[in-house]
């Protein structure tokens, strides 16, 4: 149990980070999921075409501008634009627990007992439903943003659909003649043994952790 409390302690912590999120210089946008919507290739691509996720992680040294579970005032006094992704409830939570995320899932949007149903009264059943509340509050939450400003995408519709990649190239004006061109394929995870889990490589390349 001691070791657990770890994870209160990040809930706390995640909670204040988002509500008092803020930069010392405005962003040209930021891609935002809740995890679990391919978007790291996302970010990586997109890192090439203005001041976004990347940018200030590195900079700054901060990690998880890509799932910030609700629009900080921030954004609103900024009028920032926000690249919201999309999948079904099912991929995403798939997507979590077979990389071993849950609880660090849960943390990340909010969740300060994410070790209730994992690994206390452990319950499958009730732990998913309650990620699936999480999901619901995190696409609530962004759904109070200026609408104007936000993009939302499907997964993994942005890696295949040419038009939605041209919106994704109109929404953040970009002219660069070679954008839809280069822009990146679907590339599903190939969890083979040794696997690492590309936001955990790009955390350790931020922090230079080895």
């Amino acid at each position: 149990m001691p070791n657990l409390l770890v994870y209160c302690k990040r809930g706390i912590f995640r909670r204040l980070k988002v509500n008092y999120f803020s930069l010392k210089e405005k962003m040209d946008f930021l891609v935002v999921s809740p995890g679990g919507c391919g978007t790291v290739s996302l970010i990586k691509y997109l890192d090439d075409f203005g001041k976004s996720n990347l940018y200030f992680e590195r900079k700054y040294k901060i990690f998880g501008t890509s799932h910030l579970y609700k629009p900080p005032y921030f954004f609103f006094k900024n009028n920032i634009k926000v690249i919201l992704i999309k999948r079904d409830y099912e991929g995403i939570y798939n997507s979590i627990t077979s990389r071993g995320f849950i609880r660090h899932g849960l943390n990340i949007l909010g969740d300060c007992f994410p070790f209730m149903y994992k690994d206390i009264f452990k319950d499958k059943k009730k732990l998913k439903q309650k990620y699936f509340r999480y999901l619901d509050k995190f696409y609530n939450n962004w759904s109070k943003y200026k609408k104007e400003l936000v993009l939302v995408l499907n997964y993994p519709n942005f890696y295949q659909d040419a038009d939605t990649q041209k919106k994704i190239k109109n929404f953040l004006s970009i002219n660069n003649e070679n954008f839809l061109k280069n822009f990146p394929k679907l590339k599903k995870y190939d969890k083979i043994k040794n696997f690492t889990d590309p936001s955990t490589s790009l955390m350790r390349q931020i922090y230079n952790i080895k």
